[in-house]
């Protein structure tokens, strides 16, 4: 069976939100809790960092102890500072000896259930995990604060969390003066997988003054009958679904384009963005809110630009606001 975007699948496979995405029975189990190796000093400044997800990395690098980064996860290509680390592994089967070879004190990873065993074998290595839950809205912000805790970085912390409820909060007051119209996101094609409640896309949605078509499906990412979606009638579709490099982007049809009769299509109300955009929660959930709120009301957020659509993301810039 088909899957969800590559990207999508890295930054949340393991999870009890890609695990029902992708069918597993509800109730199944959920994400690892932080870990901490035996003796290890939790926040103690100046130890060795392993970053094995996208996002850890982005709040790690946002909160500025990108210089106590040794090593990354096949997925974690940005931000820049990290582009030249040592890759050891994916996230759920990080290189054990590489890690102790490089003197790793601290893993930072997503919460899975599928790692649980390789990361109690780091644990009894003498190294700590941490395993951040980043699947939901509420989830990512948490992450933010333990990861602060973690590395003797909370007051930075607070502070890039309250620069992005400040801006989140103006999203949702801009927002309120308008209709919602209908949204729709796409995460994958073929079968269509799309945001559903729970996820950080749903909330995205809904603070920009969208009402997500999914809203009342049964798990945060489901598989959708294209008949379900012409029900629906989205009227801005945006597409995250494909992160091939040189894939055309902007205000297109794209793949709606086999469907002219739904609104979205009609008004030219779909977007194709980088899944890097909107895909990675961390420190630019603001950005992405922002981004969200030019997509689905630009009258009021203004237009889009060029950038909204691909290249590189900037936590660094937002934790300097």
């Amino acid at each position: 069976m088909s899957r969800p975007t590559a990207l999508f699948a890295a930054l949340f496979a393991g999870s009890a939100l890609l695990a029902s995405a992708c069918g597993a029975p509800p109730g199944a189990p959920g994400a690892a809790a932080p870990a901490a190796a035996p003796g290890a000093a939790a926040g103690a400044a100046g130890g060795r960092i392993a970053v094995m997800s996208p996002s850890a990395a982005e709040t790690l690098v946002a909160l500025g102890v990108a210089p106590r980064i040794v090593a990354v996860g096949d997925f974690v290509d940005w931000p820049p500072e990290l582009a030249r680390l040592p890759k050891i592994g994916a996230f759920d089967a990080p290189n054990a000896e590489r890690l102790v070879e490089l003197g790793v004190t601290q893993l930072f990873t997503a919460a899975s259930e599928a790692g649980r065993g390789e990361h109690a074998r780091l644990v009894g290595l003498g190294i700590e995990v941490v395993a951040l839950e980043t699947s939901t809205f509420a989830g990512t912000l948490a992450a933010i604060a333990e990861a602060g805790r973690r590395v003797d970085r909370a007051n930075e912390a607070r502070q890039l969390l309250d620069r992005i409820a400040a801006r989140i909060a103006e999203v949702r007051q801009r927002a309120a003066t308008v209709p919602r119209r209908r949204v729709l996101v796409a995460v994958g094609h073929d079968p269509l997988f799309v945001a559903g409640p729970g996820s950080h896309l749903d909330e995205l949605v809904t603070i920009a003054g969208g009402e997500n078509v999914a809203h009342d499906a049964a798990s945060p990412y489901p598989m959708i009958a294209l008949e379900a979606i012409l029900v629906r009638a989205p009227e801005v579709i945006v597409d995250s679904a494909d992160n091939r490099p040189g894939h055309s982007r902007g205000m297109q049809a794209g793949f709606w384009a086999a469907w002219p009769f739904l609104p979205a299509v009609a008004e030219s109300r779909v977007a194709v963005v980088d899944p890097w955009q909107l895909l990675v929660p961390g420190p630019r959930l603001a950005d992405m809110a922002e981004l969200m709120g030019r997509l689905v009301h630009p009258e009021v957020f203004g237009a889009t630009r060029p950038e909204d659509f691909g290249g590189a993301p900037r936590p660094a810039e937002d934790a300097g606001r």
